[in-house]
C-alpha cells in the first residue's frame, strides 16, 4: 500500500472536451433553456442518451436541431439567454440569477478582504492630488519668478506675469484631458 502524500490528488480534474462532455437531465436542460421534464419528453421522441443515463451535449444539441421544429424551440434562440456555458450552451433565468449572486458575492469578498477598491474613494483622492499638483505649481511661479529677474536683470512682473499666464495654460491643457477610469 502506498503512503498519500498532500499534494496527491485521487481523482484528478479531467480537462474539458467537448468531443466526450456529458451532462445529467437538469444540466442539459440548463444549456438547451428549457424544463427537466422537456428534456424527458425529447428523450421519449428520440433524443439520444448514454448508456449511464447522462446526455452527450453535442449530439443532443445535434438531434434537437435536426428533430424539433425551431417554431416549439423555447430560448434555444433567443437573445436574452447568450450562450455563457463551458458547453456553449445557454443558461436558464435561474442559473443566470445564481451567477449573478455568485459575482456579487465574490465583489463583497474582495471588499471585506481590502482588495478592492471604492470607485468614490478613489476619485476624491485623485482629484484631492490634482488641486494639490496646481496648487503647487502656481505657487512654483511665485518661488521661481524673483530668482529668474535676478539672473537675467528683467523686471520681476513681467517675468512673474509671462511664467503665471503660460502655467494657467498649461494647467487648463491638462485639465482638458479626458480622464478614464477602467470599470
Amino acid at each position: 500500500m502506498t503512503a498519500m502524500t498532500p499534494d496527491t490528488n485521487l481523482f484528478p480534474a479531467a480537462p474539458f472536451d467537448p468531443a466526450t462532455h456529458t451532462v445529467s437531465k437538469k444540466g442539459f436542460a440548463e444549456l438547451i433553456g428549457v424544463t427537466q421534464s422537456r428534456v424527458s419528453q425529447l428523450i421519449t421522441a428520440g433524443l439520444p442518451v448514454e448508456t449511464n443515463g447522462r446526455i452527450h451535449v453535442a449530439r443532443g444539441k445535434d438531434w434537437i436541431d435536426r428533430n424539433v421544429d425551431p417554431n416549439r424551440r423555447r430560448a434555444a434562440g433567443s437573445p436574452s439567454n447568450p450562450p455563457t456555458s463551458l458547453a456553449g450552451g445557454f443558461l436558464s433565468p435561474r442559473a443566470e440569477r445564481d451567477s449573478a449572486e455568485a459575482e456579487i458575492a465574490r465583489l463583497k469578498a474582495h471588499k471585506m478582504a481590502d482588495r478592492h477598491l471604492d470607485r468614490r474613494a478613489t476619485l476624491r483622492v485623485i482629484e484631492a492630488r490634482a488641486k494639490a499638483e496646481r496648487d503647487a505649481l502656481i505657487g512654483w511661479v511665485n518661488r521661481c519668478a524673483p530668482a529668474i529677474a535676478a539672473g537675467t536683470g528683467a523686471d520681476l512682473a513681467k517675468i512673474t506675469a509671462i511664467l503665471d499666464r503660460e502655467v494657467r495654460d498649461h494647467l487648463i491643457t491638462i485639465a482638458s484631458t479626458k480622464l478614464e477610469l477602467p470599470q
